[in-house]
């Protein structure tokens, strides 16, 4: 069996503090193996636009196995 790429996302958690709350956002179509770089450029992107203050990110790399 063969590991095989497909899909990445990255899940960013905001802070709803008015609420009290986490608000986790997914961003789909993340290039596979990101560097540390790419994601921590991404979400600084995503925090100027943003209302929230992001509190921390996850990356989700998904594979299947084929024969």
């Amino acid at each position: 069996m063969q590991k095989e790429w497909t899909e990445s996302r990255v899940g960013i958690y905001f802070e709803d503090l008015e609420n009290e709350k986490l608000v986790r956002r997914s961003f789909n179509g993340v290039i596979q193996s990101p560097t540390d770089e790419q994601v921590t450029q991404f979400v600084q992107a995503i925090d100027v636009v943003s209302d929230l203050p992001s509190s921390h990110t996850i990356l989700v790399e998904e594979y299947r196995y084929v024969d």
